[in-house]
C-alpha cells in the first residue's frame, strides 16, 4: 500500500530551489557534480530529483532541459513539493482555493522554517502572484500551456510513487488520482489524467505575462467584494542573479522584484515607512503592488516588465482599474504604471489624452535602475 508518510526531505534547507539553475546550466547526468557551486545540500537534491541507485539522475531531467527554462522550473517544483507529504498535504489543503491557484498561510497550512523555505521556493521558481508577511498566493496554470510538460510530471511522479512504496498495480495516473494529487494543482480528475498521460491541449498562452498578470486575467466572476485597508509594509522579493540562459519569465519575475524592492526603499525614504505598503489586498481578490497613503491622497503603482512601454501600459490599465474601482469604488485617488522603460512620446501623448477625456487619474513613472529613483 502506498504510503505517503514515507516521503520525507529536510524542510529546513532553504534553497531547493537552486536545482533549476544547474539543470538549465548543465546536463542532466552532472548536476550531483555541481551542487556545491550553489550550496545545495547533497540528500535534499537526490530526494527532489529522485535520485537512483546514489547516482542516477532520471532521464526525466534531461528531457525536461529540451522544452526550456519554464519547464525545468515547473517540474522542479513539482519535485519538491511530492518529495514531502507535507508539502503535499500543504498545497491539496490551500486557502482560497480555485482552478490552478491557492494560498499558503503562515501557521496554517506550514509553520516555522518549512514555511519560510518554501514561500521562498514557491516564489524563487516563479508561481507566486502575492506575498505578503502572512502568506504566498500561488498560481499554477502555465505549467499546463507548456507542450510536452504533463507526462514528463507524470513520469516523476511514479518515482515519488515507488519511493511512497507503490506496489505499482495499475497506472501511475489511477494511483496518483487516488492519492488526490490532483487536488495539488488544482485541477479535475480528468484534466490530471489527460495531463500526465496524454498530455494536455496547451492553453493559450497570449502574451508573455508574469504569473501575478496570468492569475489577473483568468480571475473567475465569483468572489466577494470587501473594503481595502491600508497596511504599511513590505517583505523583500527574492532577486537572485539569474543566468544568460534563464527563461523570459524567470527573467521578468525577478526584475518586478527587484523594482518592487527598491521602489518601497525608495518611497520609503521620501515618505516615510508608515506611509508605505506593497502586496495589499484589494479585498475583491486582487493584490496591488504597491501603495502610498498621504494626506488626502491614496496611491497604487503597478509594476511591468514587459519589453516596450505601450506592452507595459495595455496590461497595467485594466488591472489598476479593476484594483481601484471594482465593483463601483473609490479606492485610490492616483493610479501609476512603473517599468524600467523611459516613456516613450506617443505614450505620454496617450495618457494625457485618457486624462482628458475620461478623467482618469492615471501616469506612467520610469523607475531607474541605475539611479534607483522614479524619474
Amino acid at each position: 500500500m502506498t504510503d505517503l508518510s514515507r516521503l520525507k526531505v529536510s524542510l529546513t534547507k532553504h534553497n531547493a530551489h537552486k536545482i533549476a539553475p544547474l539543470l538549465k546550466k548543465y546536463k542532466a547526468s552532472s548536476v550531483l557534480s555541481k551542487l556545491s557551486e550553489v550550496h545545495a545540500e547533497t540528500v535534499q537534491a537526490h530526494k527532489n530529483l529522485s535520485v537512483q541507485n546514489g547516482t542516477q539522475v532520471p532521464k526525466v531531467w534531461a528531457k525536461v532541459r529540451k522544452l526550456g527554462g519554464n519547464a525545468v522550473d515547473a517540474l522542479v517544483l513539482v519535485g519538491i513539493i511530492f518529495s514531502h507529504h507535507e508539502l503535499i498535504l500543504a498545497m491539496s489543503n490551500a486557502s482560497s482555493r480555485s482552478r490552478y491557484s491557492g494560498r499558503i498561510e503562515r501557521n496554517v497550512q506550514l509553520t516555522g522554517k518549512a514555511y519560510t523555505n518554501f514561500v521562498q521556493i514557491v516564489d524563487q521558481l516563479g508561481y507566486a502572484t502575492k506575498r505578503d508577511l502572512k502568506g504566498v498566493t500561488f498560481n499554477l496554470r502555465s505549467m499546463f500551456s507548456m507542450p510536452g510538460l504533463g507526462p514528463l510530471v507524470g513520469e516523476l511522479l511514479k518515482y515519488k510513487l515507488i519511493a511512497a512504496n507503490w506496489n505499482q498495480a495499475g497506472t501511475v495516473a489511477d494511483e496518483a488520482i487516488a492519492l488526490s494529487f490532483q487536488n495539488v494543482f488544482g485541477v479535475t480528475d480528468k484534466e490530471f489524467r489527460d495531463w500526465i498521460t496524454v498530455g494536455a491541449e496547451p492553453l493559450d498562452a497570449g502574451t508573455q505575462l508574469i504569473s501575478k498578470d496570468e492569475e489577473f486575467f483568468d480571475s473567475p466572476d465569483e468572489g466577494v467584494t470587501g473594503t481595502f485597508a491600508f497596511k504599511p509594509g513590505h517583505e523583500q522579493r527574492s532577486v537572485d542573479p539569474v543566468s544568460k540562459k534563464a527563461s523570459a519569465k524567470t527573467k521578468a519575475n525577478q526584475l518586478h522584484n527587484d523594482i518592487q524592492n527598491r521602489l518601497y526603499e525608495y518611497l520609503k525614504a521620501k515618505i516615510g515607512a508608515p506611509n508605505v505598503g506593497t502586496e495589499l489586498d484589494t479585498g475583491s481578490g486582487t493584490a496591488i503592488d504597491l501603495a502610498t497613503k498621504q494626506p488626502g491622497k491614496l496611491t497604487f503603482y503597478e509594476i511591468k516588465t514587459s519589453s516596450s512601454v505601450r506592452s507595459c501600459i495595455r496590461q497595467a490599465i485594466p488591472q489598476l482599474l479593476e484594483y481601484a474601482y471594482w465593483p463601483a469604488e473609490e479606492r485610490a485617488d492616483e493610479l501609476v504604471i512603473v517599468s524600467h522603460l523611459p516613456i516613450t512620446k506617443a505614450a505620454d501623448k496617450y495618457l494625457a489624452h485618457l486624462r482628458d477625456k475620461f478623467e482618469l487619474p492615471i501616469t506612467y513613472r520610469q523607475f531607474s535602475l541605475t539611479d534607483n529613483r522614479l524619474i
